[in-house]
């Protein structure tokens, strides 16, 4: 385990990485553990709310794919962060020059209407909920190297959440079940996908776990906290002028534009 020093230390390693805008190096040797990537996440995320002048006010849920967890050898997502001052309200620009390397990816944002500390059935979080909506997240990864990623890495950095952009609500009682959803960039349909993507096939599920996680580190998911459930098409990187229109059967579509 590291002690807090080595966290502080990796902690503002990785913020003068962001400040500087350098490529994404990942650091494995240094994380012993999962539980340290975390603690390291943390740290980073203080001093970013710092410097912004805002708290965590959501989460995103990463590697929901269990074709990716095998991928990297571990047996369950990775959670991350969202700051208040990086939640935005569709119709959205983001700004390319904001970011090193720019992507985005198509994601379920739930929303509960209570405090939730530990993990339920999904019936339970069905009954806990206040909206649900068409999302997208604004990936961060500083140019790294896609082929050697590792979890610990990305959780240190927060898994490269640049922010969130949530769509007009949806109806609650939908069957998120197997869902279909499908991504226009420009008008036309480039991809499609489905919520069965994600954890358990419902991206309910994941905040069901989302919940367990953050009980275990004596959190706990606050009601009205936004939470982006996994993506249910591939990392996209869209370029300037492009206009994306995401949406799921059933649910309003979130839009987004892109710009120098």
């Amino acid at each position: 385990m590291l002690s807090r020093s080595e966290v502080d230390a990796i902690a503002q390693g990785l913020m003068a990485d962001h400040e500087a805008r350098r490529m994404f190096v990942p650091f494995p040797e240094r994380i012993p553990s999962n539980d340290d990537a975390y603690n390291v996440q943390d740290a980073l995320v203080a001093l970013i709310c710092a410097k912004l002048g805002t708290r965590v006010e959501g989460y995103k849920i990463a590697l929901t794919s269990k074709s990716t967890r095998e991928w990297l050898k571990i047996h369950e997502p990775c959670a991350a962060q969202v700051l208040g001052a990086r939640i935005h309200r569709s119709p959205y620009s983001a700004s390319l020059a904001d970011f090193v390397r720019f992507s985005i990816e198509t994601e379920i944002c739930v929303v509960l209407d209570r405090d939730l500390d530990r993990e339920v059935p999904i019936e339970d979080v069905q009954k806990m909920l206040r909206s649900i909506h068409c999302a997208y997240e604004l990936v961060e990864d500083r140019d790294a190297d896609l082929t050697r990623l590792d979890a610990k890495s990305l959780l240190s950095d927060n898994c490269w959440n640049g922010g969130i952009v949530i769509g007009p609500p949806g109806p609650i009682d939908l069957d998120m079940n197997d869902r279909a959803g499908r991504l226009r960039v420009n008008g036309v349909v480039t991809k499609e996908g489905t919520t069965r993507e994600t954890i358990g096939g419902n991206p309910l599920h994941v905040v069901a776990w989302l919940a367990g996680h953050l009980g275990r580190r004596g959190k706990a998911l606050k009601a009205g906290q936004p939470v982006i459930t996994g993506s249910i098409i591939e990392t996209q990187f869209p370029k300037a002028g492009d206009k994306l229109v995401f949406d799921v059967d059933g649910m309003p579509p979130v839009e987004l534009r892109v710009t120098p």
